[in-house]
Formats: C-alpha cells, structure tokens, sequence
C-alpha cells in the first residue's frame, strides 16, 4: 500500500492538464437592460472562440473609460475606446465583462476551444 501513493501520483503527473471549468454563476451586479445602454457586441454570450487567436472584445454605449475584464481580471485598454485585444490562455470557460464609467456592466459566458 506504502507504494500505491507515489505510483498513482507519478500517473497523475502524466496526465494531459483538465480544461477549464465553468464559471460559477455570477454575483448580483448592476447590468444594463437589453437594447439600451452598455452592451458587449464582441463576443456575445455563447460565443465557440478559437483559442489560437487573438480576440478583439468590444463594447457600444455606457460612458468611457471602459474596463474590460476576463475571469474577473482587468485586460489593459486605451481608457477612449471601446474595444481591447485578449489571448485566451487555454481551452476552457471564461465571464467577458465590460464595465463603463457609470458602473454599469455587460457580461458574456463563452467557451475556447
């Protein structure tokens, strides 16, 4: 049995790493209603996004600076426009959000392959 432990770890050692999980729900936020103020055009929610691209993330209406974030972590952007550029780090889940000035979010839940 003494031998079992370090056999099963060096299997677990050789083993390709697990995807990401997804997301847990989020957490009650200010969120514009549909059609009217911020709203995430790229990539919308449910989005299949190719994990060896690049991505432009952009937004339309809500009031700059925008800030842009992936998994909760901020991406860096030119606080005058309204789109940045985000490497996906692996396959996988991820929460998108966009966040104006006003405090008011948009928010997408998309999968990398």
């Amino acid at each position: 049995m003494a031998q079992a432990l370090p056999r099963l770890a060096q299997v677990f050692d050789m083993l390709p790493a697990a995807p990401r999980a997804a997301p847990p729900p989020a957490a009650a936020q200010a969120t514009a209603p549909a059609g009217f103020g911020l709203r995430l055009l790229f990539p919308p929610p449910g989005a299949v996004l190719d994990s060896n691209r690049p991505v432009t993330v952009r937004a339309m209406g809500g009031r700059r600076p925008m800030t842009f974030l992936v998994d909760g972590a901020p991406l860096p952007a030119v606080p005058a426009q309204r789109q940045t550029a985000w490497v996906p780090a692996g396959p996988g889940f991820y929460a998108v959000t966009v966040l104006d000035a006003d405090g008011l979010t948009a928010r997408a839940e998309v999968r990398v392959e």
